[in-house]
């Protein structure tokens, strides 16, 4: 079964919930995998390992994610916020900071 591109509201919303879940997980950062699994929850079922990782990278690229330095197994890449991701989600949502 061929995956459809998502949509960009669908490509937004899959962004956003990159970046909560990694401020959630603070500086130990979360996998690939399992931020697929998170956002697969979300009603976005059929998301592949492939279009997260595109999504990650673009997070990356923004500045608003950043690898988390791993000496053992840098093979199992982890990702964590950066200030500027938070700086981010905070203008999004005032009221929460």
């Amino acid at each position: 079964m061929q995956f459809m591109n998502p949509t960009s509201s669908q490509r937004e919303q899959i962004r956003l919930s990159t970046l909560r879940y990694c401020d959630a997980a603070d500086q130990f950062g979360l996998a690939a995998p399992l931020l697929l699994q998170f956002i697969r929850s979300e009603g976005h079922r059929q998301l592949n390992r492939q279009q997260i990782e595109a999504e990650i990278s673009y997070l990356c690229d923004k500045g608003l994610l950043t690898p988390v330095p791993k000496e053992i197994s840098p093979e199992n890449s982890l990702w964590r916020i950066t200030a500027a991701g938070r700086d981010f989600l905070a203008k999004l949502n005032p009221n929460d900071a």
